[in-house]
């Protein structure tokens, strides 16, 4: 009688063992980088001026590049992103969910104690490039890019591919410092968000694989439905300022639905494209 197919989420060799792939030198050098930068920028007075260079340069190409690329730091959009993984990688997806509450709880309480005024509240408008709306105060550190390296951390630290390391690493700077191309974060601020992004990713990977209940059976296929609403929400919602991306938006949703549907299905047992065969011994592939 042949074996039913189950999603390899449930027979990973990573369950019992560390998720974590990157070297000692990879985790705790991009630790040692992010408090180097952020000495440098605190003690040399270096704040402002690397931002009015960084905003001037981003001025010299269209508002709408970068309201696209600061776009993928979004909370919700980074969730979106993840739903593809659901059937062979919910560890990651989890991982990251961990990840976000971990610095929802300390980076809002950071952002309140430091009550740092974000570049609008300072500077006069004719002084810098605004994109998109003004976001007042609370500016350290910045959650936007803490949450692309959320995303992109989980795949570095979970990859073996020294290349591919370097383009997520590269990836998730531009994003990052997208948030100061668009005028509402300091440098400073993005470096301790990436900072705070990559530890709480990091921990994150740490506990996932001892709260198996959390991406695996039931809570697997709930984790699917959640980020398959989100998908929806993304669609309709304009609520990140900048309506001259709303197209793009919904395409992104849009293709995110579909591919991130058909792996959720899978969950389910339902064959998806070609059907599947059984191997000589009557079993399903994984």
């Amino acid at each position: 009688m042949a074996t039913p197919h189950t999603a390899p989420s449930t027979a990973s060799p990573q369950e019992s063992g560390s998720l974590i792939k990157a070297g000692p030198l990879w985790v705790w050098g991009f630790v040692l980088m992010c408090l180097a930068l952020m000495a440098v920028i605190y003690f040399g007075d270096l704040n402002q001026d690397l931002f009015f260079a960084i905003n001037g340069f981003a001025a010299q190409f269209v508002d709408k590049l970068w309201a696209l690329i600061t776009f993928f730091s979004d909370g919700l959009v980074t969730f979106v992103l993840l739903l593809p993984f659901i059937y062979r990688r919910p560890q990651y997806i989890w991982a990251v969910l961990l990840a976000a509450v971990l610095f929802t709880l300390a980076g809002q309480g950071i952002k309140h104690i430091m009550d740092v005024p974000r570049p609008p509240r300072v500077l006069e408008p004719h002084e810098f490039n605004l994109i998109g709306p003004n976001w007042g105060q609370n500016a350290f550190p910045s959650g936007h890019a803490s949450m692309i390296f959320n995303l992109v951390g989980v795949f570095i630290l979970t990859t073996t591919k020294r290349w591919l390391r370097w383009a997520l690493l590269a990836v998730g700077a531009v994003i990052a410092l997208s948030r100061t191309a668009v005028g509402v974060h300091w440098p400073l601020d993005v470096v301790a968000g990436a900072l705070m992004g990559w530890l709480t990713v990091w921990v994150g990977l740490k506990l996932t694989p001892h709260l198996r209940w959390g991406w695996s059976g039931i809570g697997q296929k709930i984790l699917g439905a959640v980020l398959i609403l989100a998908c929806i929400v993304l669609f309709f919602a304009d609520y990140t300022g900048f309506t001259n991306i709303m197209t793009e938006q919904r395409v992104i949703a849009l293709l995110f639905f579909l591919v991130g549907t058909m792996e959720y299905l899978k969950l389910y047992k339902i064959p998806i494209g070609r059907p599947l065969r059984k191997k000589p011994g009557g079993s399903y592939p994984e």
